[in-house]
């Protein structure tokens, strides 16, 4: 469960990181002042943000066993 926590958190940020650099590369004047490459790498590294977030935001968790324990209140 905290993994699962921790993940969501980690995507939440990687989300926001990711708008945040695309909302920069298209909207605000003093990324005009950077070189072309710069630009570009702001994009792509927004780009990439954003997919790791979406990644990780609809990873599923590994099961740690296979089979359901007797103790884990779950019937078959």
């Amino acid at each position: 469960m905290k993994r699962m926590v921790v993940q969501r958190i980690t995507a939440g940020l990687l989300l926001l990181i990711g708008f945040l650099a695309m909302a920069a590369s298209h909207t605000f004047p003093f990324l005009d002042d950077l070189s072309e490459p710069a630009e570009s790498a702001v994009a792509i590294g927004g780009a990439a943000c954003l997919l790791a977030g979406v990644w990780l935001w609809l990873r599923k968790p590994a099961d740690r066993s296979s089979a359901p324990s007797a103790g884990d209140g779950e019937s078959p």
